[in-house]
């Protein structure tokens, strides 16, 4: 049965939000079927959704969609997240007592109350540091209050930059996923990963030159490089802009552990 659910990544945006299903095989990922919903002005801004219930509203008719069998992947802006490296106190903690010094230190740092960060963090034993990725608990509150509306089996809430390491073994040997609209390059290596606005890079060569990479290190998905391409089987008609499906593709092929 885990092979016919229905991997679907959720990619919200300003004026719509943009949806891939997929399933995995022996043979690797397949298509199942994409979505393409617009959004009304306000609904979204800048990355935060103002308009819950309209945003409900629009999503109604895609949930009838959904089999049973199925695991959604919502995505996050990265515009609206904060990444911190933090050194590891001097002493040793138990994880209970890590959740609370990272909480606290963040709130320093902020200066907010740490019950309205949201944090996820990972530790890095070269560096001795921890790598944390914070956000506001009402917007992840927000997605959850949408998730349990709709009746989503919801897995994750991703980063949508975070979200670009999915795709890293489908171009290696290059160490960095990029995508971009008009507004942002979003960009993922396997430990690290960003966002920048489109003003600090006019091409790949540019952003590439940023991250320190070489011209190609960075596999671009654009109108020359089509993210369905991954896949091992899709199925006709698909969006004539196969690139702006680039993200929600990548959250659908999120790993679940068994």
């Amino acid at each position: 049965m885990a092979f016919k659910t229905w991997q679907t990544g959720v990619h919200i945006q300003q004026d719509r939000v943009l949806i891939v299903a997929l399933v995995r095989e022996s043979s690797g990922w397949c298509l199942r079927r994409w979505w393409a919903i617009p959004l009304a002005e306000g609904i979204i801004r800048d990355g935060k959704i103002c308009r819950p219930e309209q945003l409900v509203d629009a999503l109604r008719d895609w949930r009838k969609t959904l089999p049973h069998f199925h695991r959604v992947f919502l995505s996050f802006p990265a515009a609206r997240t904060l990444q911190r490296s933090l050194p590891r106190p001097a002493i040793a903690l138990r994880d209970s007592e890590q959740l609370s010094w990272l909480g606290a230190t963040l709130s320093r740092e902020l200066e907010v109350p740490a019950d309205t960060l949201c944090f996820d963090y990972a530790q890095d034993t070269f560096s001795n540091t921890f790598h944390v990725t914070a956000a506001q608990n009402n917007e992840i509150e927000t997605l959850l209050a949408l998730a349990n509306t709709l009746r989503l089996r919801l897995v994750t809430i991703t980063p949508d930059a975070s979200a670009l390491k999915n795709l890293l073994p489908a171009v290696a040997p290059a160490q960095c996923v990029a995508w971009r609209d008009d507004r942002q390059w979003l960009w993922a290596m396997r430990h690290q990963w960003g966002r920048r606005v489109v003003a600090e890079a006019e091409n790949a060569a540019e952003l590439s030159a940023l991250l320190a990479l070489g011209p190609d290190d960075i596999a671009l998905f654009d109108s020359r490089r089509d993210p369905w391409e991954t896949l091992e089987r899709r199925h006709a008609p698909l969006p004539e802009c196969g690139a702006d499906y680039t993200v929600a593709l990548a959250l659908a092929m999120s790993q679940v552990p068994e």
